[in-house]
């Protein structure tokens, strides 16, 4: 049965901190002819990267559904998140609305009033560097994080993508993720991810927008009068 209710502060941040931002997004290059090569999961992943190297910020919207197979639960809530090179990062829930996380470039905050209005965590981000960036945690060094196939092609937001599965070579936050590659402007659309919990969690993007200003209060937070800030 779906329900749309958020799962555990510290069980929710642990594969969003890795992940978070593949949701990747870059400036659009030329898009190159497509043969052979350029369907190589190899090559796929390369221009993606590439994608990402010229990106300085980006918002999108996401959809998120978690599957929890130990409760036979369903999981679902969207919002909006923005990042900023590197270590700055915004996602606020509209559903439920309220819950928010935040990277300021010194702590991380969690504040989750839709399961606790009373308490907040903050958490020190030295030695965190490149945490909050996708292509850190799905686009750099292929060869050597994970071992890459190409599934094949599928449609995500109304266009074509490729589909590639990733499977991780050293210590990871999730067992296997599946990625959805656009073919137009080679950002990443969809991630489906299963956990060590095996719970798969489901997130797609959509409304991305690449390079938007974005002021340094976008990145701060405050803790609600009366709201105790528990530091971990």
């Amino acid at each position: 049965m779906a329900r749309s209710r958020p799962s555990a502060p510290w069980t929710r941040i642990g594969v969003i901190l890795a992940l978070l931002f593949p949701l990747t997004a870059g400036v659009p290059l030329p898009a190159p002819k497509l043969g052979l090569h350029a369907q190589e999961p190899s090559s796929i992943l390369e221009r993606a990267a590439a994608q990402h190297e010229v990106l300085d910020s980006f918002c999108a919207d996401f959809r998120q559904e978690i599957e929890v197979t130990l409760l036979r639960e369903t999981m679902q809530s969207r919002g909006e998140l923005c990042q900023a090179r590197s270590d700055r990062f915004d996602m606020r829930w509209t559903h439920p609305p309220g819950d928010r996380i935040v990277a300021d470039g010194m702590d991380l905050w969690v504040y989750y009033p839709s399961t606790d209005d009373g308490q907040a965590f903050r958490t020190r981000l030295a030695g965190t560097e490149g945490r909050f960036d996708l292509h850190h945690e799905f686009l750099s060094d292929p060869g050597e994080r994970y071992a890459a196939d190409l599934e094949g092609d599928d449609t995500v937001g109304g266009l074509d993508a490729w589909v590639l599965s990733l499977t991780p070579r050293v210590p990871s936050p999730y067992l296997h993720a599946r990625v959805w590659i656009d073919k137009e402007q080679y950002l990443i659309r969809k991630l489906v991810i299963r956990e060590e919990s095996e719970s798969i969690r489901t997130v797609e993007l959509s409304g991305i927008r690449l390079n938007p200003v974005l002021s340094a209060e976008r990145f701060q937070f405050v803790a609600p009068a009366g709201v105790q800030v528990i530091t971990r």
